[in-house]
């Protein structure tokens, strides 16, 4: 007597598999809001890196220069015979005089991920419109109405702050890149930050909505307006 056998089945029914394509979208549903926190929370620590070192950079500038970049000190390289002089009256410009005056050697740390056309610089300066070109500067660049340096500027006083939609002297700031906050260096070369407002204002701790910048008793630049220089192709 010969024994049945059983047939053996080969893949999965059409219930099977629908079964395992909703379980993968559920799965994926619930990870994805993870992911994209890691990703921004990688965004804000990397400005926050290379923000230090821009730090760094502008300390050895200000003490070749007596002084933060502005119109005076771009007269100065050109005066000693820098090679390239960056040309402009925006972020890209003031902060390009570090590359010229070789105070740093790489255009790498202007980068942010998130920024709107931001991209790692491919550190060729070989001509003004090579140097910090459009794209690859994400950080604004703080100055006083007028185009003036700042000056001897307190310890909570920001000089380069990111991420940006906009400058000015009522600068506005993107909630995207790091999640609803955003960050600034300080003349101490720590990097500090805060929440970004539902209308773009950065919150500053202690000081209300729109503090960082505000005008007024309260203002951290007292008597002076700021004057946020954009990176170059936001404003």
């Amino acid at each position: 007597m010969k024994l049945k056998k059983n047939p053996i089945r080969k893949g999965f029914t059409l219930v099977e598999l629908l079964v395992v394509i909703a379980i993968i979208a559920v799965l994926a549903g619930l990870a994805t809001p993870a992911i994209l926190k890691a990703q921004k929370a990688a965004a804000k620590a990397q400005a926050t890196n290379n923000a230090k070192e821009i730090g760094t950079a502008l300390f050895g500038f200000v003490e070749q220069y007596g002084g933060y970049p502005s119109e005076s000190t771009k007269q100065q390289l050109i005066d000693e015979g820098a090679e390239v002089v960056p040309e402009g009256n925006d972020a890209n410009s003031y902060l390009g005089q570090l590359l010229a005056a070789g105070s740093v050697d790489s255009e790498k740390i202007f980068y942010v991920k998130g920024v709107k056309g931001s991209r790692e610089g491919d550190s060729i300066f070989s001509s003004p419109e090579k140097l910090l070109a459009e794209g690859e500067n994400g950080f604004g660049y703080v100055m006083l109405e007028g185009d003036e340096p700042l000056s001897s500027p307190s310890s909570i006083v920001p000089l380069v702050v990111a991420p940006l939609k906009s400058g000015g002297s009522d600068p506005v700031f993107d909630d995207g890149p790091f999640a609803g906050q955003y960050i600034y260096l300080t003349p101490d070369g720590s990097v500090s930050g805060g929440k970004i407002s539902p209308d773009g204002k950065p919150i500053a701790p202690g000081r209300g909505a729109g503090g960082l910048f505000g005008e007024g008793k309260d203002s951290i630049f007292e008597d002076d307006v700021p004057d946020v220089k954009a990176p170059r192709g936001l404003d």
